[in-house]
């Protein structure tokens, strides 16, 4: 099947608006105005005026809210926040989770598959992330596309703006003095975000 789009364009692209640390809607206003130049589509709107920011605070109380109740073990030295599908009563949703490992490299992220850190209430359903999916999935030409790099930027330009204006970082230091921190698809493509120090 052909998309509209270039996967290499678009996360070039996606790579140039993280790493110009614009505000989060901001930033997420440029990546969808980027493919709406490609192709026409009726919920390009819809997805420009989603407030993603409104969602920092309550992931910020997540990810915090779980290392205060179960600590990060000494040993930990990266962070992952995946994302995956998960059915339930026949509703398929986003769910991410926050894991913990003792091992990091930038260039292969087989460490996240080893965690050592595995917080049980680790889940959430973020609800702007879930409404993202809903207006995309009838497209049947280009839902998977879409569906590979809109979450990632979800995640990636939330949980790094978090990072760097708003984590209390003292959480997370306790035994060591930097904490490396990525985002992705569980199953595929991933952002190393600013660590936490």
């Amino acid at each position: 099947m052909k998309f509209n789009f270039d996967h290499d364009k678009s996360w070039d692209y996606l790579l140039k608006l993280f790493n110009s640390h614009l505000p989060v809607n901001e930033a997420w206003v440029k990546l969808i105005e980027f493919h709406e130049k490609g192709s026409p589509k009726t919920y390009w709107s819809k997805l420009k005026a989603m407030d993603l920011a409104s969602e920092k605070e309550l992931l910020k109380d997540w990810l915090q809210d779980l290392v205060t109740k179960s600590p990060l073990p000494a040993s930990v030295s990266a962070l992952w926040v995946g994302m995956f599908k998960h059915t339930q009563n026949d509703k398929e949703m986003y769910v991410i989770h926050l894991t913990g490992a003792d091992t990091y490299s930038k260039d292969d992220i087989l460490w996240a598959s080893t965690p050592s850190y595995l917080p049980p209430d680790r889940y959430a359903v973020p609800g702007i992330l879930n409404e993202i999916n809903s207006l995309i999935e009838k497209d049947k030409t280009d839902y998977h596309f879409l569906d590979w790099i809109l979450p990632v930027a979800y995640s990636a330009f939330i949980f790094d703006e978090v990072i760097r204006t708003s984590l209390d970082k003292k959480i997370f230091l306790k035994h060591k003095p930097e904490l490396f921190f990525v985002t992705g698809h569980d199953s595929g493509d991933y952002l190393d975000l600013t660590s936490i120090k």
